[in-house]
């Protein structure tokens, strides 16, 4: 076989139902056309004929698949990539951070894909080549952080294996510090990755992940139900091999530069995306404030309790990095508490979206009884513990192995439902929750977690919820406060004011509700420059191909992006225009499976309608802040549904009715093969 670099030109396929382990080698040609993570994913649930509605999700037919890209390994940034069909029915797309993905690279493999469904409980152990299905069964029930730290003692490479590390005895000769024997490693290091589900996971809570690293997580669309369905607690990998260059001089160049370009972003190495909670609420109006009745505070003092700065005095511990990245977005803390089950627990600093959705969100910041224009009346104290609160909360998530944006906003509608008086603490089994009560929070996620009484319908999450509740008390004004787009929570980035979020770009990305779609500075322009805005998405979707951290995406620049493929694998003749193409192919698959897999025959009736997005985005204006009376649409919303949308799908190459990628298109992409026969049964 012709030497390949960049990709290690395998991917394991593992049948939990058969225990039986086999390798797939994809030619060069996928390789080229999809690079490995989204794209690729999407490729192989074509081939797999998982957008067959009639195979479900959660059924043993469906593939989880965890993969890379060319990129991933020595590369900075790195990250891993998770598709399979989701318990909601469309795509699952998502990616993750941590040392994971290189070990993945690093043990030889650019993916792997779990089908089946394992008798009882089990997990992989992958070290190199080999690859043992092993029990589980003292590992089921864990919490995701105890799982992987137990899971991760199991999987050694030969050089970890008790007897061939130095001890500490051995590192007081002067000798062994200089130059250790061969053969042996310094010190008992456990050097494996591990991705793990929590109990949320294994009862098959549709919005359970899978979490590594404690604290980084694929968190949004399920992943973490779909392993659980298959009874696989965890995947644990070990790589030993190394990465193969092309051409190791020039990406050391490029690399090189791309890491200078990120050691001087001092906001991102100061604190990720938890500095912008700020700008959010005073300037750019879009903080999530009890499930978006309002997304402003007056008094910047209430704001300033979740935020990058406070909580970096606060609670900080150090910095955590994924491999080769100089910005640093982890930042393990130590939660600061009155209260005595919450003080001293060591966790992560929330992220933003962890600040706005377990945060503003569900009432943390604030006072009782206090509005959006009131002064913060709190001090240092207080402060103090409504950033535990979120601490707190943000760590049951990680650990029971929830999405904290899902479950944020599922929370959110509670609180208000509650709050309104339409529903009672008896519809949740005797649990009152009201905005800022952490025992009630914690209360309810266990109930969900568990799957029990009422958590059985909480456990699908927002959308659901407020179905149940919508027929349960023949009062449609429920659904007015599910705040969701196709049936996924809105993440912490308001539309209202269109200084954050565009509502023509939640309508249009394939991966529902995402909030890191791309072109967004695009969507808001005005006029809307379509072509600016589906190339971010193209781009996008081509780094979550690379898999590497989109964050990044700003320092590598498309010219980058190029010149490190180039350098990696050896394809001088790759282009802007061809990693372009990879997003493309990318969109166009999740499209078709989208609408294929729920048997959607009108796409503007059924999926991409205005009854699929909130309600308040269109119909309430912003009470309070600076953008006081804007809605996410001036005017009549059939001009965003009725020409935008159209518009946009025209510019594609997909149909102006339907929005289905033409004949002409998937030729052009060269996906024909795989997808035209489900684009002309769309089409019809």
């Amino acid at each position: 076989m012709k030497e390949r670099y960049g990709f290690t030109g395998k991917i394991a396929r593992i049948d939990l139902g058969s225990k039986s382990v086999s390798t797939i080698q994809p030619p060069e040609e996928v390789y080229r056309k999809f690079l490995g993570g989204w794209a690729m994913g999407m490729y192989f649930l074509f081939k797999e004929g998982l957008a067959d509605p009639k195979k479900e999700a959660l059924g043993p037919e469906n593939m989880l698949q965890l993969m890379v890209g060319p990129v991933t390994g020595i590369a900075p940034n790195a990250r891993t990539a998770i598709v399979t069909k989701s318990p909601y029915n469309f795509n699952c797309v998502t990616l993750c951070g941590g040392q994971g993905g290189s070990n993945l690279k690093f043990a030889g493999w650019d993916g792997i894909q779990i089908v089946g469904k394992a008798d009882r409980p089990v997990y992989l152990a992958i070290i190199d080549d080999e690859i043992e299905i092993r029990d589980a069964e003292q590992y089921w029930g864990m919490g995701a952080e105890d799982a992987e730290m137990a899971l991760r003692k199991q999987v050694l490479a030969p050089l970890e294996i008790s007897g061939s590390t130095l001890s500490k005895s051995d590192m007081t000769r002067r000798w062994a510090k200089l130059r250790p024997p061969r053969e042996q490693g310094i010190g008992a290091k456990r050097l494996s990755s591990a991705w793990v589900i929590g109990p949320a996971g294994e009862n098959r809570v549709w919005f359970a992940n899978m979490v590594t690293e404690g604290a980084r997580a694929h968190g949004r669309y399920g992943s973490g139900a779909v392993a659980g369905s298959k009874n696989l607690k965890g995947i644990v990998v070990r790589g030993t091999k190394g990465q193969k260059f092309a051409d190791k001089k020039k990406f050391m160049q490029v690399t090189s530069k791309i890491k200078k370009k990120e050691s001087k972003s001092h906001f991102w190495r100061s604190y990720g995306t938890a500095g912008i909670s700020a700008k959010e609420s005073n300037v750019l109006g879009g903080y999530p404030i009890r499930n978006w009745q309002w997304e402003s505070w007056a008094d910047p003092k209430t704001v300033k309790t979740l935020s990058g700065p406070f909580m970096d005095r606060l609670s900080f511990v150090r910095k955590q990095s994924c491999p080769g990245c100089a910005l640093h977005c982890l930042y393990p803390t130590e939660v600061t508490s009155k209260k005595e089950f919450m003080d001293k627990t060591i966790t992560d600093m929330p992220d933003w979206e962890a600040m706005g959705m377990v945060g503003g969100n569900v009432g943390y910041l604030e006072t009782k009884d206090m509005d959006p224009g009131d002064p913060y009346p709190g001090d240092y104290k207080d402060m103090a513990e409504n950033a535990a609160k979120s601490q707190y909360t943000t760590r049951m998530f990680d650990n029971k192995g929830m999405d904290f944006i899902e479950g944020g906003a599922l929370l959110g509608l509670l609180m208000e439902l509650r709050q309104r008086d339409l529903i009672g603490a008896g519809d949740l089994d005797g649990i009152d929750i009201s905005w800022g009560d952490v025992q009630s929070v914690e209360a309810i996620m266990e109930k969900i977690t568990q799957g029990k009484g009422i958590g059985k319908i909480l456990g699908k999450g927002t959308y659901e919820t407020a179905r149940h509740f919508s027929s349960k008390k023949g009062n449609q004004e429920i659904m007015y406060y599910s705040m969701t787009g196709k049936r996924y929570a809105q993440p912490a980035h308001g539309t209202r004011s269109n200084r954050d979020r565009n509502a023509l770009e939640y309508v249009t990305v394939v991966r529902p509700c995402e909030h890191t779609g791309g072109g967004s500075g695009s969507f808001m322009k005005d006029p809307i420059d379509f072509e600016g805005a589906i190339n971010g998405q193209n781009s996008t979707a081509a780094i979550n191909s690379m898999v590497y951290c989109m964050f990044a995406g700003g320092f590598w620049g498309d010219e980058g992006n190029v010149e490190v493929l180039k350098a990696v694998t050896g394809w001088e003749d790759f282009s802007k225009q061809e990693l372009l193409q990879v997003g493309e192919r990318a969109y166009a698959l999740s499209r078709l499976f989208n609408l294929h897999t729920q048997n959607i025959k009108d796409p503007k009736k059924e999926w991409d309608s205005p009854k699929m997005f909130p309600a308040r985005w269109f119909e309430e204006p912003l009470p309070t802040g600076p953008f006081k009376g804007r809605a996410a649409f001036d005017g009549d919303i059939s001009k965003l549904f009725d020409q935008a949308l159209p518009t946009y799908w025209k510019k594609r190459g997909w149909s102006e009715d339907k929005g289905i990628p033409s004949r002409k298109k998937l030729k052009e992409l060269g996906i024909s093969d795989i997808a035209e026969e489900i684009a002309a049964k769309l089409r019809s």
